[in-house]
């Protein structure tokens, strides 16, 4: 199967991933090819919430009363939203029939509006990924591609995603034997 087939998808971290930042993370995988790759945590907020990071005119409206995401380590400044696709606007990408991308601050006034989207998560960074180096991680079993379960993006509490992901693939967290064997 391509890379470019496996996207949209989930990449959820394996309990082996030695990497701390990466540990128990699902990730919405948005773009997946021969250049590299291009994700969003999905389960991991922040202490912060939205209304805290931005102007004062924005601060105090409920509809923003909601965690910040951390969606990776490269370009922390970028401000995005995942969102349903009920909403378009002019920066949105659709990930999957459900399921859109934004540039969070296409989104605010439609969001405070009420004609924004019916569920969004907001967040900043990105998780991104060279040539092969997914490939490789995979390989060495430090993640595993499942295919995209729109409601548990969208929907889910931000603490059961990871376990809920690996139980529908068949694996316990707390019970499974993971060595490195170089094959998948």
């Amino acid at each position: 199967m391509k890379q470019s087939e496996l996207a949209p998808g989930i990449l959820v971290a394996l309990p082996n991933l030695q990497d701390p930042y990466f540990s128990k993370t699902a990730i919405l995988l948005c773009n997946y090819n021969e250049e590299g790759a291009f994700g969003l945590v999905m389960n991991h907020p922040s202490d912060l919430k939205v209304t805290e990071i931005l102007k004062e005119e924005f601060q105090n409206h409920n509809d923003l009363e909601v965690p910040l995401l951390i969606g990776g380590p490269v370009q922390p400044e970028s401000f995005w939203a995942v969102h349903t696709s009920d909403y378009l606007c002019e920066s949105s990408t659709e990930i999957s029939s459900r399921i859109a991308l934004s540039a969070g601050q296409d989104i605010l006034m439609a969001i405070l509006d009420g004609s924004g989207p019916k569920t969004y998560h907001l967040g900043v960074g990105y998780s991104g990924w060279g040539a092969f180096q997914l490939d490789r991680e995979i390989q060495e079993e430090s993640w595993w591609l499942a295919p995209l379960d729109e409601s548990l993006i969208m929907d889910m509490e931000y603490d059961h995603r990871w376990e809920c992901i690996l139980d529908n693939l068949g694996i316990s967290p707390y019970t499974a034997l993971f060595t490195k064997s170089g094959h998948v």
